[in-house]
Order: C-alpha cells, then structure tokens, then sequence
C-alpha cells in the first residue's frame, strides 16, 4: 500500500499473471494497482485502470505548467502584482464576470 498516493497494490509475479489474467486484470481498477514482479524492480510492470492513469497524467501536465509559470520571472511577478489589487478593483468595479465579458448568460 502507498498511502501517500491512497494506492492499493497487488503484487503477483508473472505466473500468477498468466494463470489468472482476466480476475486480476478486472482487480486494477481505480486506486488499485496490479504490480507484475520481476527479479530486478527494472524489470517490473504495473496495470493501472485506464481513467486512474488519465487522472496521473492530467496532474503531471499541471504540475509542469505550474512549475514553468512559477519559475519564469517575468510572468510570475506580472501574476503576483495582478493579485494585490484584484480585492480593490473587485471593491472599485472594475472587473467584470466571465458572462459579461464574453456575453455568454
């Protein structure tokens, strides 16, 4: 168990794969994880449900675009002033609602 990630794992060596392929493929789905064991941890596999492993890589790609604003200057520090008047303009009127900006009600 990864308890960090909320996983649940399932170790079973290849044998065991090939034996009881359909129930313990139907056994990966969420959080829950089919570890295929192997001599050497390179040499592993893992079968994850195909939504779970859409959810990991929608998470990365976020991280990424997280990491490439936070650590480009520029762009960070334009965020950061955006941030410190967003309450006085707010008060002030000056922003308007995503319907009224695009004229979508």
């Amino acid at each position: 168990m990864s308890p960090q990630l909320g996983l649940e794992e399932i170790e079973v060596n290849r044998s065991q794969l090939r034996q009881n392929q359909s129930a313990l493929l139907k056994k990966a789905r969420g959080r829950t994880v089919v570890v295929v064991t192997a001599r050497s941890e390179d040499e592993e596999k893992c079968v994850v449900d195909r939504k779970y492993f859409e959810q990991i890589l929608e998470r990365l790609r976020t991280a990424i675009e997280t990491l490439e604003i936070t650590t480009d200057p520029k762009l960070f520090g334009q965020i950061l002033r955006a941030g410190e008047t967003v309450n006085e303009d707010m008060r002030l009127g000056k922003l308007r609602s995503f319907e009224e900006a695009f004229g979508e009600r």
